[in-house]
């Protein structure tokens, strides 16, 4: 299965990726976790661009995000999709609460990231 990933670039520019979750052999991927916390926003909650501080594995529960990157790109997830943040550097990545539910997620911080799939 692949993941959506926001990556950065040698430019500090960020972009979105995927990820493959299944390693070379098919089994799922095993991967370290440092913590994980419940986040929760309400609808109209901003946070202007800046890099995470770790990669982090976002599960979200319910509500509804936009999540845009540096080159203007935007993507929306919502209750059941997981994606990734591993821009660590550079100018990070915008995200907003939208629509009229609060948005509650599970932040699963990771110690490493995760390379990105390469594209055919």
């Amino acid at each position: 299965m692949k993941l959506t990933s926001v990556f950065v670039d040698d430019q500090g520019q960020s972009y979105f990726g995927e990820v493959e979750s299944d390693d070379p052999k098919g089994r799922e991927r095993q991967q370290d976790i440092a913590y994980w916390q419940v986040w929760e926003t309400k609808p109209g909650h901003f946070a202007d661009f800046a890099p995470v501080d770790a990669p982090k594995c976002i599960a979200m529960m319910s509500g509804k995000v936009e999540v845009v990157v540096s080159n203007g790109q935007r993507r929306f997830f919502s209750r059941g999709d997981t994606f990734l943040l591993q821009d660590t550097k550079g100018k990070g990545h915008a995200i907003r609460t939208i629509g009229a539910e609060n948005m509650s997620a599970m932040l699963i911080t990771m110690k490493e990231m995760m390379t990105e799939t390469a594209k055919a």
